[in-house]
């Protein structure tokens, strides 16, 4: 498991300043309550630019790195909205999870998306004692429940539930430290948008996590 100097859990609001042609600006303040040292600190700038999340901390105080960065692709971009909330986690096991709220409904989630809020009409299951993981070749069954419709989810299963397209790029594995799903769900009718989606949740699971330390040293691990 990574130490919670590794991680971090972020809320944010789209303001309509934020926004411009080359980039995506917020000010992340962490949701944990914790004092102690996160990785890009308690109150990060996120940028979104050039297909990639930056995460910049900014003082050194209780900040493990300057900045990390990953890749996440453009849905982002083509979905937000000044208004909107954003939510970005970095678990225990490594993995990222974003959700984007207006209005209380989810409107866009990449990644890790049990570990963010996502609404009033969405629930994450990760076990069930009524679902045998082999019926579904699955080693950890991930249950998803869409205003009450509920869906067992298997890798690269692409599905539309009220609204929703859904894009499974991993499922989780529970073991230790384990691993995290990377699934993408869009509230869209646009193809342009779904594919968009899709494409992040793929490159969150295949992507490096780019840190970069407060002497300048840059390292990189697997998300």
């Amino acid at each position: 498991m990574i130490l919670q100097a590794g991680t971090f859990e972020y809320a944010a609001e789209f303001t309509k300043e934020g926004f411009s042609h080359s980039d995506i600006v917020l000010e992340g303040i962490d949701q944990s309550g914790t004092k102690e040292m996160r990785l890009v600190g308690l109150k990060p700038r996120i940028r979104f630019w050039n297909d990639r999340l930056v995460v910049i901390a900014s003082q050194r105080d209780k900040s493990s790195a300057r900045n990390v960065s990953f890749p996440i692709g453009d849905a982002v971009r083509q979905i937000a909205q000044p208004g909107d909330q954003l939510y970005l986690v970095r678990t225990g096991c490594g993995g990222i999870g974003l959700s984007l709220i207006r209005q209380e409904k989810l409107v866009l989630a990449t990644g890790a998306i049990g570990r963010v809020p996502l609404g009033k009409d969405i629930q994450v299951v990760y076990s069930d004692d009524d679902i045998d993981p082999e019926d579904f070749g699955i080693k950890s069954p991930l249950e998803l429940r869409v205003k009450g419709e509920r869906l067992i989810l298997r890798e690269r299963d692409v599905l539309e539930a009220e609204g929703y397209h859904i894009y499974v790029e991993r499922c989780w594995e529970d073991d230790i430290p384990g691993t995290d799903e990377c699934v993408s769900l869009c509230l869209t009718d646009d193809s342009a948008v779904k594919t968009a989606a899709m494409r992040s949740a793929i490159l969150v699971a295949n992507g490096d996590l780019k840190i970069v330390s407060w002497d300048s040293n840059e390292r990189f691990t697997t998300l």
